[in-house]
């Protein structure tokens, strides 16, 4: 259990301090006291008790900086902390960023400390959003730092900190709030070496057997025949450079979850800032549990990228496709095809990623819309032409 805070912590003549506002000229935070040199002014605890300190088990614990640093006490439930209404400096659809110092005190392991802000729209329902976490200890203060928006109206908001587990106090030493600073442009992109229109997958069209491709999950992959052998309609336009597609798929059996399907690593093959055209064809075996939901998606490191889906209402070919840019450096990417319920073998034949030149893509589409237009115009022209005539 945390030390008794009432023995450690130095909290005489805090009235001797100058009441002032602790937020300096210019720099836009919205958390006021932001180093409790006011005391608790404008800090409240969530759930249990708060105080301003000065040192902690026998001078063990100091500030990183300034004189005080505030500490729960009391902490029954892991959402208890240190909180401060934020409403009246809060502005909707602005980012912001968090910067805090904090700590854990009683408690040799290491655990996280949660910034979270809790959001009550005018109907009175309640949001909670997490900002960020960070592992903390009782050894040293800690950096906390994340990036928020709401785009919601709100009635009340408030940050707190939270998370450990009961009985372990949660240590702040400074907490700033201020408007996002806006990310510079990023630099043109290096499409130097960018061969716009030709695919980045290995092996799309089988000929090699499976070459290239493995199955995520324990579920099983072969090659099968009687596919399309045309192009998707969404990639004709686009793909500048394929081979015919020879009728031949990737049958994929025995999926005990939805997410089991046909993978390929493709980190090394993609380019920042590039744009990547996804097209494919894909079915599956049966629809008797209802539609079947296909998705072709990226793996990014630790986070998924939606590449497209399609629905599969019966047990035909379907064209699936999208698109999407990557703009940090990943350490790997696979791109995989998942979705329907397990059980449920999943066809997919010729899949392609490739970049394409959006400025080129732009000024195609833009030829084929005034195309498009002028055959319109010239189709009522001939209309009314034929109208005159026959009149």
């Amino acid at each position: 259990m945390a030390e008794n805070h009432s023995l450690k912590c130095n909290t005489d003549d805090f009235q001797e301090i100058s009441a002032r506002n602790s937020v300096e000229a210019g720099d836009e935070n919205i958390i006021l006291n932001p180093r409790f040199e006011d005391g608790l002014n404008n800090w409240s605890g969530r759930g249990c008790k708060i105080l301003v300190c000065e040192s902690l088990g026998n001078g063990k614990v100091l500030p990183l900086s300034g004189k005080y640093f505030a500490s729960t006490t009391g902490r029954t439930q892991n959402w208890n902390g240190i909180q401060q209404d934020i409403t009246g400096r809060f502005q909707r659809t602005l980012a912001y960023e968090i910067s805090a110092v904090v700590r854990i005190f009683g408690s040799p392991a290491a655990t996280v400390v949660q910034a979270t802000l809790w959001v009550q729209k005018p109907n009175g329902k309640e949001q909670y959003i997490v900002i960020t976490r960070v592992q903390a200890t009782d050894k040293e203060w800690v950096q906390l730092q994340g990036k928020f928006l709401v785009n919601s109206v709100a009635a009340k908001v408030v940050i707190y900190l939270e998370g450990p587990p009961p009985g372990v106090d949660i240590l702040l030493n400074t907490m700033v709030v201020k408007h996002a600073q806006k990310i510079p442009p990023s630099l043109p992109p290096d499409t130097e070496n960018v061969i716009y229109g030709v695919s980045i997958i290995t092996n799309n069209n089988l000929i090699d057997g499976l070459n290239g491709w493995s199955p995520r999950g324990s579920c099983t992959l072969n090659v099968g025949q009687g596919a399309p052998r045309i192009l998707p309609p969404m990639a004709i336009d686009s793909l500048a450079s394929h081979e015919p597609l020879n009728g031949r798929y990737i049958l994929t059996t025995n999926r005990s979850q939805t997410w089991m399907g046909p993978s390929q690593d493709i980190t090394d093959k993609l380019n920042l800032f590039v744009t990547y055209q996804i097209s494919a064809w894909v079915r599956v075996s049966s629809v008797r549990n209802g539609p079947q939901n296909i998705n072709v998606a990226l793996g990014v490191d630790n986070q998924d990228v939606n590449g497209g889906q399609v629905e599969a209402v019966d047990d035909r070919w379907y064209e699936i496709g999208g698109s999407f840019r990557i703009e940090k450096q990943p350490s790997k990417v696979l791109v995989y095809v998942q979705g329907p319920l397990a059980g449920v073998d999943l066809m997919v034949s010729g899949l392609q990623i490739f970049p394409v030149d959006r400025k080129a893509r732009f000024k195609y589409l833009k030829k084929r819309t005034d195309e498009v237009h002028i055959f319109k115009v010239s189709s009522l022209y001939e209309i009314f032409s034929n109208i005159h005539t026959f009149l």
